[in-house]
């Protein structure tokens, strides 16, 4: 089969692939009071440290106000606490309080065990070709990405 027509069968599979993937996570997310985009931002911050709101959004593709609107979500909860950001009067840093570092480490450890098993099916080299493919898609294709303060719907 020709390269060009086996990438094109991987690029239609990626939309089917992470409804799939965003489902999984959800149903590990039943009973944690967390959403899909809750988690994704708790990830960020876990991973970084105290982060701004548009920091967070161009980490994640997403608009400054839906991100704004899961911190708040996240702050009602306790999971995430305001800072002064130096660098911004009016922009505040975020971060995981104690209980949302603990949090997202039960979400992880839910996570990881599914994600174990499918490494399983895979070969390392399966897995490292798979994400050089992906990465290389993403930077091929940079040229295309929406300003997360602005971004375009798709027509």
């Amino acid at each position: 089969m020709k390269k060009s027509v086996e990438l094109y069968e991987i690029i239609r599979l990626i939309r089917p692939v992470h409804r799939r993937l965003a489902r999984a996570v959800e149903a590990k997310l039943e009973g944690t009071g967390v959403t899909v985009g809750m988690r994704a931002v708790m990830e960020v911050l876990e991973e970084a440290g105290p982060t701004a709101v548009p920091d967070i959004g161009r980490a994640l593709f997403l608009a400054r106000q839906q991100i704004q609107l899961l911190m708040n979500a996240l702050e009602e909860q306790g999971l995430v606490q305001r800072h002064l950001n130096p660098a911004h009067k009016r922009s505040p840093l975020f971060d995981l309080t104690e209980a949302g570092h603990h949090r997202f480490g039960e979400i992880r450890a839910r996570e990881n065990s599914e994600i174990d098993a499918i490494c399983e099916m895979f070969s390392d080299e399966d897995l490292r070709s798979t994400q050089r493919v992906m990465c290389t898609m993403l930077d091929h294709f940079a040229a295309f990405e929406d300003d997360p303060d602005r971004p375009r719907g798709l027509e």
